[in-house]
């Protein structure tokens, strides 16, 4: 009776044991199954907070586009005035001989109103060409570069600027390139025009552009001149914004290039100055080949997003 009663025991204390196992289990599960929950609903909330956020971003970049381009036209206009007026004392009949320093002020409004004419249009692109849409296509840089040298050719001296010898600009056969003709066009006239700009009293101004294809898919071209150069230490700092490294002796804004930045690196590539190079200064810049569309697509950030950098 003993043996009956002792096993009897064990055989309740084993079932009962065996029956709590799936009880607690069952508990442990619901627990986690509602810890799960409860993350994927923070998530979500989370996730729906930073969509809110990016909608809200994207719509002030959006507002500060149209600001900056009603802003712009707004000051051009009474500019244009000044500007006119300004002309018109150029040619006055005020008497020989004319009073002293006539023409010393009346140039000085002109390189006011010039400078302030370029300044509006630097501050309207800087804030503008991280959301223009762009328009990828096969670009032929031979054609594009003829089309931007033949407009400086004819561009006239700003008004009281000195009289300049004409410039040597050279460039090699250009392999095809993929981008936004626009923007591109853009960034060569701004190197170009830097080229033209930096350069001694009285010297004619030589450039130089080359390209080349490397093994990565991308063209690396160089526009190379024989000025004054780059201050050394300063190679990276031109691309930053308002920095002038020339501010006394030549005009500028201090945004030429870092627009350039912004559209090259919208489009995909690179830019770049080169610190090695001596007598003279050397941008570069890489962009995708013809035939390398996903390379040309890699800086096509929304716009909420390229401005949250």
């Amino acid at each position: 009776m003993r043996l009956e009663s002792s096993r009897a025991r064990r055989w309740s204390l084993r079932r009962r044991r065996i029956g709590r196992s799936p009880r607690w289990y069952v508990v442990s599960a619901t627990a986690r199954r509602n810890d799960l929950y409860a993350e994927l609903d923070r998530e979500r909330r989370r996730a729906a907070e930073l969509e809110r956020r990016v909608s809200e971003l994207s719509r002030s970049v959006q507002d500060l586009e149209a600001f900056s381009r009603e802003i712009s036209h707004d000051l051009k206009a009474p500019l244009a005035g000044i500007c006119g007026y300004a002309q018109l004392l150029t040619h006055l009949d005020v008497g020989y001989p004319r009073p002293v320093d006539y023409d010393d002020f009346v140039a000085e409004i002109n390189r006011g109103t010039d400078r302030m004419r370029r300044l509006i249009d630097d501050v309207l692109a800087y804030s503008t060409v991280r959301g223009a849409r762009l328009h990828l296509t096969t670009i032929d840089l031979n054609a594009l570069i003829d089309d931007v040298v033949a407009d400086r050719a004819v561009d006239l001296p700003r008004p009281g600027a000195a009289p300049r010898p004409a410039p040597q600009i050279t460039w090699e056969r250009l392999p095809a390139v993929r981008g936004d003709h626009g923007m591109l066009r853009r960034v060569l006239e701004n190197l170009l025009g830097n080229a033209l700009k930096y350069v001694r009293p009285g010297e004619p101004a030589q450039v130089h552009i080359s390209s080349r294809t490397g093994p990565d898919g991308f063209v690396r071209t160089e526009v190379t001149d024989r000025g004054v150069g780059i201050p050394d230490g300063q190679h990276e700092a031109i691309f930053g914004e308002l920095h002038r490294a020339h501010p006394d002796a030549y005009p500028g804004t201090g945004l030429g290039l870092t627009i350039c930045r912004r559209i090259v690196q919208r489009l995909g590539g690179a830019i770049g100055a080169d610190p090695q190079f001596r007598g003279g200064a050397r941008i570069w810049f890489t962009l995708p080949t013809a035939g390398n569309d996903a390379a040309a697509g890699a800086g096509q950030l929304p716009v909420a997003a390229d401005a949250a950098r």
